[in-house]
């Protein structure tokens, strides 16, 4: 799998191999030191896809959680490393195969879907993203138990989180972190409402993303990713 960067204006392709068509012309190779042109003469360069190349281009199921809002799960609980996390439900594995990613080498997710098609397809996406290695999918329910012990962070992208809250802090670390992923401000009310007193009262985000129109007058854009989901993050005392 190789990366093609247009030079001038940043248009990314992601091929599987060269040569690759655009519409910008005929990439035949990798040129010197990864610098290219196309058939028609456009500067290319070939390079390396990292994990934000290849999100864009993973099979996809249910929906799944935005980039946006797991940058901030991994920013506001410091998610590294070594860690071990539970995450459920898997939908198409993104979650999943993110946090994998970020707790590499050392670390494992397990990830839980009561829907086989879906744990097939996190694994497939895992392979994809050549993360088998620190992902486990499972089939079950997180709301009738969670096997491991000892975790850092279990994280429930699910309709009714609380059903799972005893099995979560069976699960957790003293100091670990419970996260919920939630769309609605009726899921809130209700999460907070049945917080058990193993855990610190939620801490209750949203996340608002808006690009800025990088031309020759910068200004923002008219539109941009509003609301996804409230993050609500607790730790296990």
């Amino acid at each position: 799998m190789r990366l093609l960067i247009h030079r001038k204006t940043g248009k990314k392709y992601l091929a599987k191999s060269l040569p690759y068509n655009t519409e910008m012309g005929l990439v035949r190779d990798e040129g010197e030191c990864g610098r290219t042109f196309s058939s028609k003469g456009e500067p290319f360069t070939v390079t390396e896809p990292r994990f934000v190349d290849l999100w864009a281009k993973m099979r996809r199921g249910p929906q799944w959680a935005h980039p946006k809002d797991l940058s901030m799960v991994v920013g506001l609980t410091g998610l590294g490393p070594g860690w071990r996390v539970v995450d459920a439900g898997t939908g198409s594995g993104f979650a999943a195969n993110f946090f994998a990613y970020h707790v590499r080498p050392s670390g494992h997710v397990y990830s839980y879907d009561v829907r086989p098609q879906n744990v097939r397809l996190g694994q497939e996406n895992a392979e994809f993203f050549g993360l088998s290695d620190y992902v486990t999918f499972k089939e079950g329910s997180v709301y009738e138990g969670i096997d491991e012990k000892a975790v850092d962070l279990v994280f429930l992208d699910l309709p009714e989180p609380w059903r799972a809250y005893e099995h979560a802090a069976e699960a957790l670390k003293t100091g670990g972190f419970l996260v919920l992923y939630l769309p609605t401000v009726d899921q809130v009310l209700r999460a907070k409402q049945e917080l058990t007193e193993d855990f610190t009262p939620f801490e209750v985000y949203e996340v608002l993303l808006r690009r800025w129109k990088n031309t020759d007058i910068l200004r923002p854009e008219n539109t941009g990713l509003l609301h996804t989901v409230f993050l609500l993050i607790s730790r296990r005392v």
